[in-house]
């Protein structure tokens, strides 16, 4: 006999399991319901706690402004956190501790430093001078930092060197305080431009007065990663994104008039990363504004010479030269003014930032073989779009640069049928998952439905047992010639011979066999019975 297959099978082995299921006492079939409810429940508890996440410590005794800021953080990002240790820790996905430090540490998180002591700090005594503690302090200090540098992506052990100047009170300006970090990364690994900055601040944010330009990074080779955006793979960094930026937001915009794919734009500018300070002063006179200071001289000389009078110059020897005798009239007047009046001075310092545009080129192609509006454009129009949302200046000498050609979507079509089929796979896939957790669940559901008719249908059997007339069963039970002639009906019907059936021999037959079947699944109960008839006969 073949085997059944697929949904046959699974009816099949349901009925055999109904069949084996009633031939079960109480206690066992209590057992096994006990054991399928401990199964579904225990399947459900797996679950959620394999659906669960398990949470390590990402940073711990924190300051309450560094918590609420970090939380904050991890709200933007979307990534689920549990605060422990009264609000002092902060715990994340196991998986996510390291990109979510280094993120912190981008963001020069946290920002307060904790006051805890480390191991040599602990062991150091009381009376122990002011230099063994701050060495002991910075040799923890630097362990720390270094266990906390390893635990990053990439990195595979670190060695942070502080120089901590000793203060002195008497100085109104203290040497900075500087660091150094030697790190070996990982067999493939590399630190970009950002990783290396969450490193400086991630040290600068762990030692009390340090500026992030006094921290120096230098990896196991001795390349030095370090850099305050003035080096040349910053600048090319910088440019880079400054490119794609710019390309990507003038392509969407382009997209948008002339239909998705059927635009290529490119920009490619020239950044100046000069570090410049421009002062200007500017004098200016205000009005109606009393002077600062006033000052005015007059002087007036009036006078008339008398007849008879002496008069002349006086000549060598100092003897009077006569001069005659006459008279006249004499006069003498001057005037002079000084104001000092004030003046406004506007004194204007314009640092620039680096990273000023200082030339660019745009590229556009269009798909001359598109349909549409890109098929029908024309290209002086589309260059006067170009230049007004691409900012083009020519002071600048800036270049645009629009082409009309055929694109070639052969690798475009067959991508979208490559992906197609991708989908189509994925979607059966997920069809056919879906349908063996139906198929088990519909089965644990028909095992349960069968449990609960199996026990309904066993009361209601156990009361058929009790009700049978006494009478039938007598006329099943009693030798009879009637009973004597099943035998040879039943040889001939598997000799497959023609026989009248007879009524009366057919239900009785059938009586017996179901008397002979009660008897087999419940014996105490018919003994019990047949005790009482032959009770009840013999009174």
């Amino acid at each position: 006999m073949a085997k059944a297959k697929g949904s046959a099978a699974i009816v099949e082995n349901a009925k055999n399991f109904v069949s084996g299921f009633r031939t079960f006492s109480s206690g066992q079939k209590a057992v096994v319901i006990a054991v399928v409810v401990a199964l579904l429940g225990g399947a459900v508890l797996f679950s959620q706690w394999a659906a669960k996440p398990s949470y390590a410590p990402l940073f711990s005794n924190l300051s309450g402004t560094d918590a609420s800021a970090i939380a904050e953080k991890l709200t933007a990002d979307g990534v689920k956190y549990e605060i422990a240790d009264g609000g002092k820790s902060i715990l994340v996905p196991a998986e996510q501790v390291d990109a979510e430090r280094l993120a912190m540490a981008g963001a020069g998180l946290p920002a307060e430093t904790s006051s805890s002591s480390g191991t040599l700090m602990s062991t150091v005594g009381v009376t122990a001078s002011e230099f063994v503690q701050q060495q002991a302090y910075q040799q923890d200090l630097k362990r720390e930092l270094g266990k906390t540098i390893e635990a990053l992506a990439g990195v595979d052990s670190a060695v942070v060197n502080l120089a901590i100047p000793q203060k002195d009170v008497f100085l109104n300006e203290q040497d900075p305080v500087t660091a150094s970090v030697l790190v070996k990364l990982k067999p493939g690994a590399q630190l970009s431009n950002d990783n290396v900055t969450a490193i400086v601040n991630l040290v600068a944010g762990g030692v009390p007065g340090m500026d992030p330009k006094n921290v120096s990074v230098v990896d196991d080779k001795g390349n030095t990663l370090s850099t305050d955006g003035t080096g040349s793979s910053a600048q090319n960094e910088k440019t880079s994104d400054y490119n794609a930026a710019a390309s990507s937001e003038l392509q969407d915009y382009l997209e948008s008039i002339y239909g998705k794919g059927n635009v290529k734009a490119t920009v490619k500018a020239t950044l100046d990363f000069d570090d410049k300070t421009v002062q200007s002063k500017t004098y200016t006179q205000p009005q109606k504004i009393d002077p600062l200071a006033q000052s005015k001289t007059t002087e007036v000389y009036n006078g008339t010479t008398g007849t008879g009078a002496a008069t002349g110059v006086l000549g060598p020897d100092n003897i009077a030269v006569p001069g005659g005798t006459g008279t006249g009239n004499g006069g003498y007047s001057k005037t002079s003014e000084t104001n000092d009046n004030s003046i406004d001075e506007t004194q204007t310092v314009i640092k620039q930032a680096p990273g000023k545009v200082v030339k660019q080129t745009v590229s556009v192609v269009l798909n001359a073989g598109a349909k549409g509006a890109a098929g029908a454009a024309d290209v002086n129009q589309v260059t006067q779009i170009v230049n007004q949302a691409a900012g083009i200046d020519p002071t600048r000498n800036d270049t645009v640069s629009v082409v009309k050609t055929a694109f070639d979507d052969t690798a475009a079509t067959d991508a979208a049928a490559q992906l197609a089929e991708a989908g189509k796979a994925e979607k059966q896939d997920a069809l056919i998952g879906y349908a063996k957790t139906g198929a088990l669940a519909l089965l644990v559901l028909i095992m349960l439905i069968v449990i609960l008719v199996a026990f309904r249908r066993r009361k209601v059997e156990t009361v058929d047992v009790l009700d049978v007339d006494p009478l039938q069963l007598g006329d099943i039970t009693a030798p009879a010639d009637g009973l004597k002639e099943i035998a040879p009906a039943v040889e001939k019907q598997v000799a497959l011979e023609a026989a009248p059936v007879d009524p009366a021999l057919e239900a009785a037959a059938a009586r017996r066999t179901e008397v002979v079947e009660l008897v087999s699944r419940q014996p105490e109960e018919v003994a019990e019975l047949l005790r009482g008839w032959l009770a009840d006969r013999r009174s």
